[in-house]
């Protein structure tokens, strides 16, 4: 090596050196950590505070930045058993400007700033003081520089006293849960809040068409079909403002239910709502009414009193029955709506107020305009030329499949109660002969009132036959064993755990042995050593069957739940409900079902999936993401 060349190689080692020892000696932003209350009590919520303070002319980058290039504010959370994170990092809105360095709009703070993180105080603390630990990364620069990023630690000791919690620290249940992946609900709310009022727009407009595509919006759509066909044979009726009074009663129903039972019962009200078995029941007879309406055995009329106000208005009584069949949809689809409606409406139990109030009316306006189609259309098809009987004809195989939805609420109720009433056989029985009755009503054997007398059955009344008494035969084949398709298998009840009579449908998944008791499934972790994977489910919640029959047995899937201990928490039914729904919503912040919730044998949160997918492997992906976790904090633990 030349002289001249080993000069370079020393000069570069110690500019780098310089560089660095000028990094170190910078600290051009200075942390402070602090917990309001220092002292705190179960059930209550003390605010983690991280204030940072910047020098002139120093700036670092928001927690909210999404663009490449700069580094990001990060918090990350060691806590405790029996402490957990409620909500997301709350923190002033950041500065947007031109970063001339990256080329980019960043967010960035250049003066002191304070976060807070929510922290909530649950009966599994046992000592008499806990720490609160973790770290937050930054990133420093200035107009001309940037540091390298720097990690700040923190230590603090929450001493824990005893006795009820105090009023102004109680900790209600959260507004929204700890973000976590496969919790779209949860983690993008908060996301879309932080990035300002068109994104929280957007999100609730996406959610609110998505929640049509759920399992238990799909009984209503016939019954939809079934009123404003009916509606539509009737004189002085306005197909569209008709269905104008339907929207709008979804939209406020939803709005003003959603935000007066959240005030009342906290996040799991529309929950509570939706599987309450009394609404399931009326429901359910209401439906049947319906059904025998369509079969003619007589008019369903608003009183006359009614009708003559309404008349006196202008608009006649029509517009009575269709505000009272958007308030039945309404309370028939809650379920479905509960991860973005209880999320969002988790925000009025801290005192906000704008922001419910806009994520509900956006929510319910795209969840209600395709009904609005849905009604307007049935109602200028009755009025088509020569509709008389043929349209007859329809609205009485409506009627069957009204009466065959009637059973899904009814069975609903039976489940709650455990009557043992309307079980998965007599509803199969029962939808085989519906379906059965409805292909000879078609062929002409079976004739009802105002019906057409039928000279020749036509090709299409023969194919529609065909496939109602196929239909029926297939019902039929599940009363001896046979599987139905995943989506039908949903809506059947099922047996639960509690109820000591297991029938899961798939060999595989019922000899993976659910629990049914958390402290249970805990002790067996323990002396397992394995992660435990809870179900937060319900007897009434049509999307967590869909995910019993259609997910869980897919044999990727039970070979990996094959690694957990297994714990099913049934929310509506059963002697725990009471105890799984206060958990559920106490411990992780929402009443959505279903939740899958990856805990550690230490009883830390891992993982969570929130609501009904319909991939495989986003599902292993979520198991799989709970083990990752799991062995990367026992690997923290060991250092």
């Amino acid at each position: 090596m030349t002289l001249t060349r080993l000069r370079w190689i020393v000069a570069i080692v110690c500019v780098l050196l310089s560089a660095r020892s000028e990094a170190e000696l910078l600290q051009p932003v200075s942390w402070s950590f602090a917990l309001d209350p220092p002292k705190a009590r179960a059930g209550e919520a003390v605010t983690l505070q991280l204030t940072a303070t910047p020098q002139e002319p120093w700036h670092f980058y928001a927690h909210t930045l999404t663009v490449a290039g700069p580094v990001p504010t990060q918090f990350t959370f060691d806590l405790p058993p029996g402490l957990r994170a409620i909500g997301g990092i709350e923190a002033p809105a950041p500065k947007k400007k031109l970063d001339e360095g990256f080329g980019k709009e960043v967010e960035i703070y250049h003066s002191a700033v304070t976060f807070r993180q929510k922290i909530a105080v649950g009966d599994g603390v046992t000592s008499s003081q806990a720490q609160i630990k973790g770290t937050v990364q930054f990133q420093a620069c200035d107009s001309a520089r940037c540091l390298p990023p720097r990690t700040e630690a923190f230590d603090l000791a929450l001493a824990i006293e005893s006795g009820p919690p105090r009023e102004q620290y109680h900790a209600v249940a959260a507004a929204i849960t700890q973000p976590a992946s496969g919790s779209l609900s949860s983690q993008a709310i908060g996301d879309a809040m932080a990035s300002g009022f068109l994104a929280f727009l957007l999100l609730a407009i996406g959610q609110g068409l998505l929640a049509l595509t759920t399992p238990c919006v799909y009984p209503m759509i016939p019954i939809t079909i079934s009123y404003f066909l009916k509606q539509g044979e009737r004189e002085g009726r306005k197909p569209v403002l008709l269905a104008v009074a339907y929207a709008a009663s979804i939209i406020v129903t939803f709005t003003s239910l959603g935000v007066l039972l959240t005030l009342l019962y906290g996040p799991a009200g529309m929950s509570r709502l939706g599987s309450s078995p009394i609404a399931n029941l009326v429901l359910g007879l209401l439906f049947v009414a319906f059904a025998l309406s369509l079969f003619g055995l007589y008019e369903i009329t608003i009183p006359a009193s009614v009708q003559s106000y309404f008349a006196g208005k202008g608009r006649g009584g029509g517009y009575v029955g269709a505000i009272f069949m958007g308030v039945a949809f309404t309370l028939a689809s809650l379920a479905c709506t509960a991860p973005f409606v209880g999320a969002v409406l988790g925000l009025a139990t801290t005192g906000e107020r704008v922001w419910p109030l806009i994520g509900m009316l956006a929510f319910s306006c795209a969840f209600a305009f395709p009904l609005f189609l849905l009604a307007v259309f049935p109602q200028f098809l009755a009025r088509m030329p020569k509709s008389g009987g043929w349209l007859n004809s329809v609205k009485v195989v409506m009627g069957f499949v009204v009466l065959a939805v009637a059973l899904k609420f009814l069975a609903n109720s039976d489940a709650v109660w455990n009557w043992q009433i309307l079980t998965r056989s007599a509803v199969l029985a029962a939808w085989a002969t519906i379906a059965a009755f409805a292909g000879f009503y078609l062929l002409g054997m079976i004739r009802l009132p105002h019906d057409s007398p039928i000279g020749q059955v036509g090709v299409w009344r023969m194919l529609v036959s065909m496939l109602f008494l196929a239909l029926g035969l297939y019902f039929a084949a599940g009363l001896f064993g046979q599987r139905l398709y995943g989506g039908l298998e949903a809506f059947l009840p099922a047996e639960a755990d509690w109820q000591l009579s297991v029938s899961r449908g798939a060999t595989e998944e019922a000899a993976l042995g659910w629990l049914g008791d958390y402290e249970q499934a805990v002790e067996q972790a323990k002396k397992e050593q394995k992660p435990i994977l809870i179900d937060f489910t319900g007897v009434t919640c049509t999307n967590c069957k869909w995910m019993e029959r259609n997910i869980h047995p897919r044999p990727e899937v039970v070979r990996t739940m094959e690694r957990f201990v297994l714990v099913q928490l049934y929310t509506d039914s059963g002697p725990k409900r009471e105890a799984n729904a206060r958990m559920q919503v106490d411990r992780f912040g929402t009443a959505a079902l279903p939740l899958y919730v990856i805990m550690g044998a230490d009883d830390r949160e891992l993982a969570r999936l929130e609501g009904l997918t319909r991939d495989p492997v986003r599902f292993v992906a979520f198991l799989e993401e709970g083990f990752a976790a799991l062995g990367k904090r026992e690997s923290l633990s060991t250092k």
